[in-house]
């Protein structure tokens, strides 16, 4: 049986939830459901442990919701009462490109994602994420950041010469992102 972390399936988008129950070293068992039901039946299971993953899938096949490090362990009694997890939003990759190293210089930058200020222009303290790469590829891509709106910010780290800029992000459930930064 599931509940999400934040509203239910129509505010989610949510169509289906498909979930497995994992054996040390076995095949998994699985199913889904309409997300309406609100549980799914994996049938029987033997006695073992077991990992416990679900997903929330919307109309078109993406998911946007799941579950995180759920494991369990049946005896040889039964039959079992719902297993009940809770369905998380998905996290997404955000790639940040930049259009390279100033003229003559190959400097590392910190690539930053922060909470949005409480006042729009306030500083920049609230950070989520924080990378650092040279300046040379251009581009790197963060994991596992979770929905929501965010401030990305370029810095060089040395201050000669010093590089920085920043632009808006909003991150979807189950759906990678892209953004640009323009930097001298």
């Amino acid at each position: 049986a599931w509940t999400f972390d934040q509203g239910d399936c129509a505010t989610n988008g949510i169509s289906t939830v498909r979930a497995s129950a994992t054996p040390s070293g076995g095949t998994p068992i699985a199913a889904e459901a309409p997300c309406e039901d609100g549980k799914v039946d994996l049938g029987e299971v033997g006695a073992g442990s077991f990992a416990i993953s679900a997903e929330a899938i919307d109309a078109d096949g993406v998911v946007r919701a799941e579950t995180y490090g759920i494991s369990a362990t049946f005896g040889e009694g039964g039959p079992f009462t719902d297993l009940d997890v809770t369905l998380y939003p998905k996290a997404s990759n955000v790639t940040v490109n930049w259009n390279g190293c100033p003229t003559g210089f190959i400097i590392p930058y910190y690539i930053t994602i922060y909470n949005p200020p409480a006042e729009v222009g306030g500083e920049l303290v609230d950070d989520v994420e924080r990378i650092q790469e040279t300046c040379t590829p251009g581009s790197v891509t963060i994991p596992n950041v979770a929905p929501g709106d965010y401030i990305v910010e370029l810095e060089s780290i040395s201050q000669q010469p010093y590089i920085q800029g920043t632009t808006e992000l909003t991150v979807v459930a189950g759906e990678d992102t892209e953004v640009t930064i323009d930097v001298p």
